[in-house]
């Protein structure tokens, strides 16, 4: 996909109209419309006031956007729902996949990052003690 079509997509899933991330960044919706169609190629600044609008680094739509060529939709959604997410949410992202994993193969979880015991067994919420 490339960076119009990637723009677009960040921007749906931010329930944002074109009009609206317009009004934010100060451009015109016809031309927020001809960059996303790929008829049309933003200055760098105006490149940076987008990415901040939906609220990414400049850096992640790049490669969001490079990525698009070897991944299909699901994935390239889910990879930048994750890069939209704070960072404990993050963790809990990958733990909750590990858990998932573990279970599609029904074998135990595989242990967290950087060695840190999983949250549960599969088939079992972790107690939460309050």
């Amino acid at each position: 996909m490339n960076l119009g079509g990637t723009l677009k997509q960040l921007r749906l899933e931010r329930d944002m109209t074109l009009s609206q991330l317009a009004k934010e960044v100060g451009s015109h919706v016809g031309n927020l419309s001809r960059i996303e169609r790929g008829t049309a190629k933003p200055s760098l600044d105006l490149l940076y006031r987008i990415a901040a609008a939906l609220d990414y680094h400049l850096a992640d739509i790049f490669s969001l956007g490079d990525e698009q060529h070897f991944i299909d939709s699901r994935q390239a959604t889910l990879n930048m729902t994750f890069l939209g997410l704070p960072e404990e949410d993050q963790h809990l992202l990958l733990e909750f996949a590990r858990l998932l994993k573990a279970r599609a193969t029904r074998q135990q979880p595989l242990p967290g990052p950087q060695g840190e015991p999983p949250l549960g067994k599969p088939g079992k919420a972790p107690v939460l003690e309050t």
